[in-house]
């Protein structure tokens, strides 16, 4: 039980330790991935000003986990673009000011050979994201934690800077080119974690990776040209907790990431949350079973009922955590505030 002054917070919080570490608890806990429409969304901001200014990602990240009792961790948030930019990728904005990277004019082995690893503190968004976190670390409010960049996985960073359709052709024609891409953009990863971990000033407890692009990849292939490159950034960080977003379909890839060793995993809304578990045998906390799409049209009311359902559907197992199965992005703040709420009222 927990003391009766224990906040929401500390409770879904101490719900997903012990999710991760395999213990039981008294309910399930909750996930959001909180990214920048949805703080754009729910504050206004200007996402130039959001990027760049590590004083304004701190003040609007803080005012909205104010709103949502500070069920959320503070983290330098600019998209997936890090490692790309380090790597030579130029980065582009839409008319709503969201973040991206171009494709770069790769067009033959050499080409790439020619490409160095990138430089973390270079000019680039690795050390924008390095920056932030140092400012994070210095500045924020203590009751609320500060978690390190998003790290992107070497598929996804590749199939960017090479086109995602080129990129999957690339292992079946021209694999030497997809080696050397994925080969340079593994030591990036290294290298980026390498400088959070220094100016964390320790070792990382964990690292949440993005990898939606490699859900593209067929089994064989996922074990051939994604799992040995996670391998080899996790080789050199073997303490360190690995969470993975991987919100596309890859219900054909349950085994190859329960193999790929990690401890957390946040799946597409479109995978059955039971039949995740049993595909990743137990092994790793599950993170979803709602719809981010669905919830936007939802009332308060309507979103408590449909995760009271959902965590019946749980069939008890702290293994599954609640949570939208992706970015929370346009979800109404209240209905975030429900969703916490049920998994609060519901015990196991």
């Amino acid at each position: 039980m927990y003391a009766p002054d224990s906040t929401l917070r500390d409770r879904t919080f101490d719900r997903l330790k012990k999710s991760i570490d395999g213990k039981p608890s008294d309910g399930h806990s909750v996930f959001f991935y909180y990214t920048y429409p949805f703080f754009q969304n729910v504050t206004g901001v200007d996402l130039q000003e959001y990027y760049h200014k590590p004083e304004v990602m701190l003040e609007v990240q803080q005012e909205v986990y104010e709103m949502l009792d500070n069920c959320g961790s503070f983290a330098p948030d600019t998209g997936a673009v890090a490692e790309c930019t380090g790597l030579g990728g130029q980065v582009r904005f839409d008319a709503h000011g969201f973040i991206s990277v171009k494709e770069m004019e790769i067009e033959t082995l050499e080409d790439v050979l020619q490409m160095k690893p990138g430089d973390p503190w270079g000019d680039n968004y690795m050390r924008i994201g390095l920056e932030t976190f140092q400012y994070m670390l210095e500045n924020a409010p203590k009751h609320i934690k500060v978690n390190p960049p998003v790290l992107h996985g070497p598929f996804t960073v590749a199939a960017q800077l090479r086109g995602i359709s080129q990129m999957c052709m690339d292992i079946l024609v021209e694999p030497d080119i997809a080696e050397a891409l994925l080969e340079v953009c593994t030591e990036t990863s290294i290298n980026y974690l390498k400088e959070i971990e220094k100016v964390m000033g320790g070792p990382l407890h964990h690292i949440l990776v993005g990898d939606d692009i490699s859900s593209f990849l067929s089994k064989n292939q996922y074990r051939e040209w994604v799992l040995p490159y996670y391998e080899k950034i996790f080789k050199e960080f073997p303490n360190m907790q690995r969470w993975l977003h991987n919100d596309a379909n890859a219900a054909h890839l349950f085994s190859e990431i329960k193999d790929g060793g990690w401890d957390a995993w946040q799946y597409a809304p479109s995978i059955d949350p039971l039949a995740a578990l049993e595909g990743s045998e137990g092994k790793v906390t599950l993170l979803g079973g709602l719809n981010p799409v669905a919830l936007q049209k939802k009332t308060p009311e309507e979103t408590y009922d449909l995760c009271i359902e959902t965590l019946k559907g749980f069939k008890g197992n702290n293994k599954l955590v609640l949570g939208p199965g992706g970015s929370v992005n346009q979800v109404p703040i209240e209905n975030l505030k429900a969703i916490l709420k049920a998994a609060d009222d519901y015990k196991i």
